[in-house]
C-alpha cells in the first residue's frame, strides 16, 4: 500500500469554477510516504487537492483518524500553536 501512496493513487475530487461543478477523478502525483509508527505515516504531497490525503488513504481502505500539517509552500508551521496563531513571513517566504 505505500507503494500505492508514493506512486500515485485514483482519487475522485470537485473543481469549482464559474459556479459549476465539476467532477475530476484522476490519479495523483507521485508522493513521499514514510511510515513513522505502527499506525501512522508522513506524507508529503506536491499537489493540493481537496481532502486528498484523506482520500488517497480511502482509496485503500484505510480512514484517517488524524491529520496534521506541518508545512505548506516550505514553510514550517511550527511556531503556529492555535488557530488564529500568525507570524511575520520574511522575504524569503513570500
Amino acid at each position: 500500500d505505500l507503494d500505492h501512496l508514493r506512486n500515485g493513487v485514483v482519487i475522485t475530487t470537485y473543481a469549482q469554477r464559474d459556479k459549476q461543478k465539476k467532477m475530476l477523478t484522476a490519479p495523483t502525483l507521485p508522493s513521499i510516504v514514510q511510515q513513522t509508527g505502527i499506525n501512522s505515516l508522513e506524507i508529503t504531497i506536491f499537489e493540493g487537492r481537496n481532502r486528498q490525503i484523506r482520500k488517497m488513504l480511502e482509496a485503500l481502505g484505510y480512514t484517517v483518524v488524524m491529520l496534521h500539517r506541518v508545512e505548506f509552500m516550505k514553510i514550517a508551521l511550527k511556531p503556529l500553536e492555535k488557530e488564529g496563531d500568525w507570524v511575520e513571513l520574511n522575504p524569503e517566504e513570500m
